[in-house]
């Protein structure tokens, strides 16, 4: 799958693939759940992982929310008569599942052996299930003296970690982290972790945010380029739509929270960010051939609630992360994003 879904969902299995050159996973138990989340769609790429089905790509797939299924980690035992597969091993993870349908695409069959033997199966088009993993790994507690267990499903994705690993004193004098407390000696969140795409765009590992790259060349994803509020819209984001850049029409401007999310306060700057968004950054270099970070405030599409006709932005060079507010008719940078929930 091309993002990242985290959310809290029919059938009466749930397959999990041994994972390539791994071990055999051992048997997920699947529950019907009624999920309170409010009901909404998402559009997502899912590939067939090469191997379980003959590494198939389906493109505009619907994601229904909320899940109808959660399927948890279940060990077989006295099972009669003995299954004549192989044996359990390994550790799957826990997952909710939602209904998804796809376009139409020819599979070919599917071969394989688990714990009750070999079969050839035929892979139908149409509606299924996705199964997501939980962002944590499941707690078991048992109630006494009942016999009774109780399974506690995590979900959510992970807050990404600022990527700050030094710590200060109150005078600024770098001190060892261990046991202050500070964020570089606890460094929570997820640990900052970026792909290249290789076609001008770049997927955060952690939020599943596909980002816009910022090239030196004078095009439309040049540093140079800057927008009023109003023409992040209506010109930026509304040129990568039309021009379907990377093969995607849904580019649009990212929220404040969204573009916090790849600052690396590591990084005093210029620019406070990961290497993915700033190297190679030489003068007629593309997306495909450098990363940049634009040297002027970057915009959001959030207003700023007690002053409507200021936005927030967010300056990744001059203060190492700045994020302030400023008058939608100023000219600052855009850098666009897509997926998300």
């Amino acid at each position: 799958m091309k993002r990242t879904l985290c959310a809290v969902g029919l059938a009466s299995l749930c397959l999990k693939a041994a994972p390539a050159g791994g071990a055999a996973l051992d048997h997920l138990k699947c529950f019907k759940i009624k999920d309170p989340q409010a009901k909404a769609k998402y559009t997502a790429d899912l590939d067939v992982v090469s191997g379980t089905a003959g590494g198939i790509s389906e493109p505009g797939c619907t994601i229904k929310v909320p899940a109808i299924m959660a399927c948890v980690p279940t060990v077989k035992t006295n099972v009669t008569p003995t299954p004549p597969g192989i044996p359990d091993q390994g550790t799957p993870n826990s997952f909710f599942c939602y209904k998804v349908k796809c376009p139409a695409v020819a599979h070919p069959a599917l071969s394989g052996t688990d714990q009750f033997g070999s079969r050839t199966v035929e892979v139908k088009t149409g509606s299924r299930l996705l199964c997501a993993p939980l962002a944590g790994p499941p707690t078991t507690t048992s109630t006494t003296p009942s016999s009774t267990t109780t399974t506690t499903l995590t979900a959510g994705c992970p807050l990404p970690a600022t990527g700050q690993t030094t710590c200060w004193d109150s005078t600024g004098t770098v001190i060892p982290c261990a046991g202050t407390g500070q964020d570089g000696d606890l460094q929570k969140g997820a640990a900052l972790a970026y792909t290249d795409n290789g076609d001008g765009t770049i997927t955060d590992v952690n939020t599943g945010l596909m980002w816009e790259k910022q090239s030196n060349d004078g095009s439309v994803h040049s540093i140079g380029n800057t927008y009023t509020w109003d023409q992040a819209f209506s010109g930026h984001v509304a040129t990568l739509n039309t021009m379907s850049f990377a093969g995607h029409t849904d580019w649009r401007v990212p929220n404040y929270k969204e573009l916090v999310s790849i600052l690396n306060l590591q990084n005093a700057g210029p620019p406070a960010v990961s290497p993915a968004f700033n190297n190679n950054c030489l003068s007629g270099c593309t997306v495909l051939t450098c990363s940049c970070t634009a040297p002027y405030p970057c915009w959001s599409s959030t207003s700023w609630a007690f002053g409507p006709t200021y936005a927030w932005f967010l300056d990744f060079v001059h203060f190492g992360g700045e994020v302030y507010t400023s008058g939608k008719g100023n000219g600052y940078a855009v850098r666009g994003v897509r997926g998300g929930s």
